[in-house]
């Protein structure tokens, strides 16, 4: 068996430029995975405050607050997770809902 030896370098660059495509697709994925999660992470947090300040609001107005905290996060695109009333002295709400894959969690208390 004869070994043939590489004289050239022809077609090199056809590799190398697939290698950095490949790299760059890469890179972007992960790029958008990680501004993706931070988004996601934002807009939970957003729609937990707001739900936790409707959630406050109900109650004081005599309403449910934990349908009106779950009709304020669905209007910002989130689930509750849970929703609590807490009463140590002053009533507080609690408010834990998820965008995505992210979670967030608000409290709001007397107005």
């Amino acid at each position: 068996m004869k070994r043939r030896l590489l004289i050239d370098d022809h077609g090199y660059a056809t590799i190398l430029s697939t290698t950095i495509v490949a790299a760059v697709v890469s890179l972007a994925v992960v790029v958008a995975g990680i501004v993706s999660h931070v988004v996601n992470s934002h807009r939970a947090q957003v729609a937990a405050d707001l739900s936790a300040v409707t959630a406050a609001t109900a109650f004081y107005a005599g309403h449910d607050p934990c349908e009106k905290a779950r009709v304020a996060a669905e209007l910002n695109h989130a689930k509750v997770l849970s929703c609590e009333v807490i009463d140590a002295g002053v009533t507080d709400t609690v408010v834990t809902v998820k965008v995505g894959r992210a979670e967030a969690t608000a409290r709001a208390g007397p107005i």
